[in-house]
């Protein structure tokens, strides 16, 4: 059987390693990086906590990995951008004839108070990328990583992640659509057939077809580097 990394704390003081197997080390990476949040602004800030996290989570994702057989090494993180996404929570990228590297991203968004399990759930998901082969996406054996990393770890990684994950607000979006009748709101970054012929759709929460669509102000792309 694979040995479990040991129980340690990295040099931000996050519990990292086989601690974080415990629900123990789990609630208490979670309350530092909540503290973290809190006063976390600025670029700088929110790439240094992303970096501590990685730091701290992935020796833990590597081993739960090993234990349900799976093959996988950590490839060494060499840099990390924090971007404006608002489709891209996250992104894991191995350069061409460089496997043993890689280069990850993580939206801005994710960085705000309350949100410490989404934020070390998206960072999990960019961590098992690293750890796969460089072609794999979201394939079998993704899936069955992250398996063992919710079924170890205590995580809920997703392959999508909810919108629930970012910060949401109206200046990130370029439409809103409203249902006339009860208020029920969506948002939209492209004009879909629900903007383009809202009359043709039913609201999910009340069943009427009373739909206005509204223009905001356009979003920032997503693929604007925040540094």
């Amino acid at each position: 059987m694979p040995s479990r990394p040991q129980s340690e704390s990295s040099s931000s003081g996050m519990p990292r390693g086989g601690a974080l197997f415990s629900p123990e080390g789990r609630e208490a990476l979670l309350a530092i990086a909540e503290a973290r949040l809190s006063e976390t602004a600025g670029v700088w800030r929110m790439r240094l906590l992303a970096r501590d996290l990685i730091d701290a989570l992935g020796p833990a994702v590597e081993s739960a990995l090993h234990d349900a057989g799976i093959d996988a090494r950590l490839r060494r993180v060499v840099s990390v951008r924090i971007t404006r996404g608002v489709r891209e929570y996250g992104s894991c990228n191995i350069p061409r004839g460089e496997d043993g590297t890689c280069r990850l991203a993580f939206s801005g968004l994710l960085f705000f108070p309350g949100n410490a399990a989404a934020l070390l759930d998206v960072i999990a998901h960019e961590l098992l990328h690293a750890c796969l082969p460089p072609r794999e996406g979201h394939g079998g054996l993704f899936h069955r990583g992250m398996e063992a990393l919710n079924g170890a770890l205590g995580l809920r990684v997703q392959v999508y992640s909810e919108k629930t994950a970012i910060r949401q607000s109206e200046a990130l979006y370029r439409y809103k659509v409203v249902c006339a009748a009860c208020g029920n709101a969506f948002y939209y970054l492209r004009a879909g057939a629900v903007v383009r012929h809202p009359s043709r759709y039913r609201c999910a929460k009340c069943g009427k077809g009373a739909f206005e669509v509204y223009r905001l102000e356009p979003v920032t792309s997503d693929k604007e580097n925040m540094e």
